[in-house]
């Protein structure tokens, strides 16, 4: 299991690993030069970056690659300039590196290759590094796919704790609702409404309908393989046909909108006035 997510912070793939790593509370942190802390003192504030006082971005990419146990690189197309730099410098400091185009891979087809990739190199501290834009398209996409691994992750090692007496954590509370096999579309609703952090079920609540469909790559995905509909958990796909609203809607689709159904008339729900 990840316990650290490294990065320089950079707008796009890096940012979006960091938010993912912050709301699973996994520990976060890098390095970063100090002219980019100048221009954003936020990034020190919110994902505890350090700060090389007389380093530039390539010497702070190598402290972040060589602290690291790999290199995860999400880029859309050839990797760029930071990305590429970071491929090399894992080279150079002989640590496992993975791309994920995702030109040439499903959100959720990336994710469970990352997990197959940490797991099989042990990744501890993973470094992430990809696309850098602040187009919000790949920011949205690459948190679909960090949210998703991180699950997937926590999924695993649940059966992994140290002892018999350990404690389970909020995570391991959170991942034990998802993996109860519902078989109907209520069954799925109340297992994700008990696995929803009440912020999470706040921003459903208030999403506009047509919005559902940025869900699809994190909580979509996630719902298709921890409900088993990828492997024809037949009662609950004939439920979901049975509430469609079309033929072609998708179920995991259906089973978001009855939860957002159901969360707009729960309480201990914050509702957005318009």
């Amino acid at each position: 299991m990840i316990r650290k997510v490294i990065s320089g912070g950079e707008a796009g793939v890096e940012r979006a690993a960091l938010d993912a790593a912050r709301k699973f509370m996994i520990d976060c942190g890098g390095w970063i030069p100090r002219r980019r802390a100048l221009e954003d003192a936020s990034l020190v504030r919110s994902y505890k970056l350090t700060v090389l006082a007389d380093a530039d971005a390539d010497q702070a990419a190598a402290r972040n690659v060589s602290n690291a146990d790999g290199v995860l690189a999400v880029v859309r197309g050839a990797a760029g300039e930071s990305a590429a730099l970071h491929l090399r410098l894992a080279e150079r400091y002989r640590r496992p590196a993975k791309v994920l185009d995702l030109d040439r891979i499903p959100a959720f087809n990336a994710a469970r290759a990352a997990e197959a990739w940490i797991r099989e190199h042990g990744i501890v501290m993973l470094n992430v590094t990809g696309s850098q834009t602040p187009d919000e398209e790949i920011y949205r996409t690459a948190l679909g796919i960090f949210e998703t691994l991180y699950q997937l992750l926590m999924m695993d090692s649940r059966h992994h704790r140290t002892a018999p007496g350990d404690v389970a954590t909020r995570a391991d509370l959170r991942l034990d609702a998802f993996v109860r096999i519902p078989k109907t579309v209520d069954e799925a609703v109340a297992v994700l409404l008990s696995a929803l952090s009440f912020r999470d079920r706040t921003r459903i609540a208030n999403m506009d309908e047509k919005r559902l469909d940025t869900l699809i790559p994190s909580l979509g995905a996630y719902i298709k393989n921890e409900f088993r509909l990828w492997q024809g958990n037949r009662s609950l796909l004939d439920d979901c046909r049975a509430l469609s609203d079309s033929a072609n809607e998708a179920p995991s689709r259906v089973i978001i909108r009855a939860l957002r159904r159901a969360l707009q008339n729960a309480e201990g729900v914050l509702r957005v006035v318009k």
